[in-house]
């Protein structure tokens, strides 16, 4: 391909390669966090309903000089059916005659309670503050907290559609350096937020603009490397998204205030914006839509970073236009949206790989989403959510350069549905058995995320790549949306959750017959190339059908 042999001749494996990915690896781990930020800054801490005497002792210190914050307790709040004190509801008369022990407590439920009028007593000895300590989201509002997630989901959806379209028709630098310093303006405003709802409307908005730069930083990676490279680059990306993940229960363990964690997150992208906006415009795209003159720029100055400056000084407008007269002859300025729908090439491509991006999406948010599975230290389990990417990641890594595409995403599927169904006839008391298990569907969901990633844009042509990945993303994020609402359920019947994340998966990876091949083949810039891999795809099958016909005579 043109384009390849013209990346060679400024250089493909120097010191621009090297910089840019060193810069977009880094943001990529800064992003990693938004999705997860709430488990911490909208954490629910241990509460109950504020009691004058437990809670404001000094007044009463003529009565309870001699009782212990136990006995406190014990009088002003009921026990629930777990034996613990209730959260949301408290004695109306102090019941002194709980003091004594030889009280039955059958008859604790025959007294009168009353819900929390006076606000609630929040622990503080795990966290100092969070959204829900700050305004009340428990009890009746318990739900709102989960609404505030759904928003943000909801603001991916709304931000890939629309960032998609930009992304191609714009340019992938444009959208990802604004992005970067409205999600750091969002996100500073966002930790200051006077009430819920001013705090619901940016998480909304950070949403569109994380989801902006999620996309538009692997199209620059990937675009502006050849295809030998995109293994490791690959590897390198998802790496960082895990590691990204690992760093941050680190620094929740250190701010335990919801609005100093956000500051610590956000902070960050005012200075990574200075560093992106030296990285050039993706070449490929500037090639695709006709904009000769700002490719040789963006060329020869990736020629002089490279130290190749007599290419540099070699390449002129003749030149390019001689060695990319076949892509030049095919290009138009702006693609046309009803190409997804009329072309059935390009409609394939979408649907199949929206399904199979939703299907993984839905079944790994169903264990992100209730990582009390793992065990009671928050920290350690997200930790160790990031922790267990790292080996199948670099396992990828071989998988991306030895294994065609289609089996490697069909296994990793089936693995992640498995893994989900397996635990359904796993005890919970069988601590160490289901975490491992659902480890290994975590770890499936890391490898397939890294090997969609190359297959997806090897699928795509450069003039539609950004579009149909945001559709993509868009499924996904539907997906995640889904995956929470699916854990409501389990009122109805509590294996219902995961018999849908397990079974999803599994039935999706029946999509990857109907995508073609694309291992070790060159990333496709016109839809005339997507549908030349098509025609060899159904010549292939043809003759793999007429061989065993001849074989069975």
């Amino acid at each position: 391909m043109g384009f390849e042999e013209l990346l060679r001749h400024v250089g493909h494996n120097g010191k621009f390669q090297i910089l840019s990915m060193l810069t977009l690896t880094f943001l990529n781990l800064l992003s990693s966090p938004h999705d997860f930020m709430e488990n911490f800054t909208a954490a629910i801490p241990a509460h109950h309903c504020y009691v004058h005497l437990l809670d404001n002792p000094k007044s009463a210190a003529n009565i309870t000089i001699n009782l212990t914050a136990d006995a406190l307790l014990r009088v002003s709040i009921p026990v629930g059916p777990n034996q613990k004190p209730e959260q949301c509801r408290r004695f109306r008369q102090t019941q002194w005659q709980l003091l004594d022990s030889n009280v039955s407590a059958m008859n604790n439920t025959e007294l009168e309670t009353e819900p929390c009028l006076d606000g609630w007593t929040y622990d503080q000895s795990v966290f100092t503050s969070t959204i829900v300590t700050e305004w009340d989201l428990v009890c009746d509002s318990q739900s709102f907290r989960y609404f505030a997630q759904t928003i943000s989901m909801t603001g991916y959806l709304m931000g890939t559609t629309v960032n998609g379209i930009f992304s191609d028709r714009f340019g992938r630098k444009p959208l990802l350096v604004t992005g970067c310093l409205a999600y750091g303006i969002l996100g500073t405003c966002c930790a200051f937020a006077p009430i819920f709802s001013v705090y619901c409307i940016l998480r909304f908005l950070m949403s569109a603009c994380i989801s902006a730069i999620q996309n538009n930083t692997i199209l620059l990676l990937l675009e502006g490397t050849s295809s030998t490279w995109h293994p490791a680059v690959v590897t390198v990306f998802g790496l960082s998204w895990s590691v990204g993940q690992a760093l941050f229960a680190g620094l929740a363990y250190v701010f335990r205030d919801w609005h100093m964690l956000q500051l610590a997150l956000i902070l960050p992208y005012f200075i990574i914006s200075l560093f992106i906006c030296w990285i050039p415009e993706s070449v490929r795209w500037l090639i695709t839509t006709g904009k000769t003159e700002r490719a040789l720029r963006e060329l020869q100055k990736i020629a002089y970073i490279n130290g190749k400056k007599d290419a540099a000084e070699s390449l002129t407008t003749e030149v390019l236009r001689s060695k990319l007269r076949k892509n030049l002859n095919v290009t138009s300025k702006h693609f046309r949206v009803k190409e997804i729908i009329i072309n059935p090439t390009v409609r394939k491509v979408v649907l199949s790989a929206s399904i199979l991006t939703f299907s993984s999406l839905f079944s790994s948010y169903g264990l992100l989403l209730d990582i009390q599975t793992l065990g009671k230290d928050m920290f350690l389990t997200q930790f160790l959510l990031g922790l267990i990417d790292l080996p199948s990641k670099l396992l990828t890594f071989f998988i991306i350069r030895h294994i065609n595409r289609r089996p490697s995403v069909a296994f990793s599927l089936l693995l992640l549905g498995s893994s989900i169904l397996i635990t359904i006839f796993v005890f919970e008391e069988m601590h160490i058995l289901r975490l491992i298990i659902i480890l290994l569907g975590k770890a499936s969901f890391s490898t397939f995320t890294s090997l969609f990633l190359v297959f997806g844009s090897e699928l795509s042509p450069t003039i539609l790549r950004s579009t149909l990945q945001s559709i993509c993303i868009f499924a996904s994020r539907l997906a995640a949306t889904l995956s929470a609402l699916t854990l409501v359920t389990r009122r109805y019947f509590i294996h219902l959750p995961m018999i849908l994340y397990g079974t999803f998966p599994i039935v999706s990876s029946i999509c990857v017959y109907f995508l073609p091949e694309t291992f070790n083949l060159p990333l496709p810039d016109t839809i005339k190339d997507m549908e030349k891999r098509y025609r060899n795809k159904s010549t292939r099958e043809n003759q793999r059908e007429d061989l065993l016909e001849t074989t069975e005579v």
